[in-house]
């Protein structure tokens, strides 16, 4: 026999909002099922429901700039895989991916701060300084992209060559590009060899992303006058 359904609860965060919004569609039909039972619904709800579902999240995302939709992918595993990855750039591993050859790393210290990358003599056991590595957010002003900070683990070599690098930190808005496009081939690379007296300008030295052209900026940027910095204060 069928009832008329009991008032739903309506959502009232960003996830329970995308989730209403979707299980809305199953109800277009006229029909729900709960606990086993077939309920009716009104001509009005089967169609008002999803659209007031839908154009809440809209609504939602404009509001928080996707900051609060992003997060429920991040809580349910959808997220920049860079963000996964590396979020402790102070690991060894990472250290290690960034300066070849080393194999033990000072504590971050300095101004500007870096870590002193070591190679260790097998036979005397003796440590010989052959790098630095530094994340490009510890020289403001750090530069944001469309999304926010792009932060990088750079390495050097004590000629002033960057030798290594990695994206250890970065979003973007679902509004505007979806993926993780600074790990495309090729666009971390393409800074191997650079020094301080390039340009590290997007267009010219540096390959652009396309549809992600104010990251890319923000990006060669911050490395640009991190490497600087670095540069100055360290490079004999």
């Amino acid at each position: 026999m069928y009832r008329t359904a009991a008032p739903e609860k309506y959502p009232s965060s960003c996830k329970e909002l995308l989730l209403f919004s979707c299980s809305s569609r199953f109800k277009s039909s006229g029909f729900l099922w709960s606990n086993n039972q077939m309920l009716s619904t009104t001509p009005i709800e089967s169609w008002s429901k999803p659209v007031l579902g839908f154009g809440l999240l809209i609504s939602a995302i404009m509001f928080d700039g996707g900051n609060s939709f992003m997060g429920f992918f991040d809580s349910t595993g959808i997220h920049s895989a860079i963000y996964a990855a590396n979020k402790d750039h102070t690991s060894n591993r990472l250290l290690k991916e960034v300066v070849p050859g080393a194999d033990s790393f000072s504590e971050k210290e300095g101004k500007p701060p870096v870590y002193k990358a070591y190679r260790t003599d097998e036979a005397s056991e003796e440590k010989t300084l052959i790098g630095y590595a530094f994340v490009s957010a510890d020289v403001p002003p750090e530069p944001s992209g469309f999304s926010g900070e792009i932060d990088s683990l750079v390495g050097m070599d004590l000629e002033g060559n960057i030798i290594g690098l990695r994206v250890i930190y970065y979003k973007e808005s679902l509004r505007h590009t979806w993926g993780d496009f600074l790990e495309f081939p090729g666009v971390q690379e393409q800074y191997i060899g650079k020094r301080a007296a390039d340009r590290f300008s997007v267009g010219r030295d540096i390959d652009g992303i396309s549809k992600a052209t104010i990251s890319a900026k923000a990006m060669a940027k911050g490395i640009r006058q991190s490497v600087r910095a670095v540069t100055e204060a360290y490079i004999k």
